[in-house]
């Protein structure tokens, strides 16, 4: 299990301020959701992307 994997570290995720609170979305998906739930359709961010690299690469090192 990939322990970056996460709807806030996925390039959709979106965050809109609205008069009762944060609405945490996927602007791919148009679905509310939280930072923490997972879908088979995660991209990460680019500075995921770049530690997923760092750990494996540590990984590979050990």
């Amino acid at each position: 299990m990939n322990r970056f994997h996460a709807c806030a570290t996925c390039i959709h995720y979106g965050i809109e301020k609205r008069a009762n609170g944060l609405y945490t979305y996927c602007r791919r998906l148009g679905y509310a959701t939280k930072p923490h739930y997972r879908f088979n359709c995660w991209t990460p961010k680019l500075n995921v992307q770049r530690l997923m690299e760092k750990e494996t690469r540590k990984d590979e090192n050990h």
